[in-house]
């Protein structure tokens, strides 16, 4: 029998609609409290990352993809001054609570794998999109994200953006929401869309399922660690006592077991999309 198509828009209402949390928008079988932690770890390495970028933030124009509970917003309001940001999510739900929480952002409710999105024109220097491209299931629409953010972004601009860039085969996770890339195909997609790749680093190192690992002791210590990832108390001993050690090891690393971060600047026009 044929699996009905993944519908994004209604799984993240759904998912965001009851739990527009930290927790509702990250690893969702793990606690609130453990989830916290592998937040403030990806806080580090994004403002180390923005921080080094050669961009005059308080006159940029920056667009947030996937904007969710506000995460990145409230970090690049408040931590990075920016004054002239948009917001995009798929989610009614979201929009409508961070429009609220943020009443001086504008939030658009849109999907960026969409055919209509590149109408907008070029009109961001900075765009981000964290966690967002591996939970676009269709391939066509996965290369489509990638040209519609080229369009928007002016030349010289910067994409900044969270992936897996796994170094084996593209892997599906069960229950359709969810996809990891490999390496290879990524930087084949962004360099046809006009971006040069700065640079690529760990973004979180044990506070995340290390899917790009084929490591045996990652998966056996992970798999012990699950027990105390799953309880708001010992979620959150864990979870500090994982922070530092994650802080250390991405700065020290180029090459991660899990998510990861990527730089790119725009320096050339997207080409005619492939089905």
């Amino acid at each position: 029998m044929t699996q009905p198509a993944f519908d994004a828009r209604a799984y993240w209402d759904r998912r965001l609609g009851r739990n527009w949390s930290l927790h509702g928008v990250g690893q969702s079988r793990l606690s609130h409290s453990f989830n916290r932690w592998g937040y403030r770890v990806r806080r580090n390495v994004f403002l180390r990352t923005v921080r080094s970028l050669p961009v005059d933030l308080r006159q940029a124009r920056v667009l947030d993809v996937g904007s969710g509970t506000g995460f990145y917003i409230d970090l690049w309001r408040r931590r990075l001054g920016v004054q002239d940001l948009t917001g995009f999510d798929i989610a009614d739900s979201a929009v409508r609570q961070l429009g609220e929480r943020f009443p001086d952002v504008a939030f658009e409710r849109r999907d960026i794998s969409d055919e209509d999105v590149a109408d907008l024109g070029e009109q961001f220097d900075v765009i981000d999109a964290f966690d967002v491209l591996f939970h676009i299931v269709d391939d066509t629409r996965y290369r489509r994200a990638f040209a519609n953010i080229s369009t928007l972004l002016r030349p010289g601009g910067y994409f900044i953006f969270s992936e897996h860039f796994v170094h084996t085969k593209k892997r599906r996770v069960p229950g359709g929401h969810h996809v990891s890339h490999p390496l290879r195909e990524i930087k084949r997609i962004v360099r046809a869309n006009g971006f040069q790749i700065v640079s690529r680093r760990p973004m979180m190192m044990f506070t995340a399922w290390p899917v790009d690992s084929t490591a045996p002791w990652r998966r056996t210590l992970w798999r012990k660690m699950a027990p105390a990832t799953t309880s708001e108390r010992w979620g959150n001993v864990l979870g500090a006592v994982l922070y530092p050690i994650d802080v250390l090891l991405c700065r020290m690393l180029r090459e991660g077991p899990t998510v990861e971060i990527m730089v790119c600047r725009k320096i050339g026009e997207p080409k005619a999309l492939r089905s």
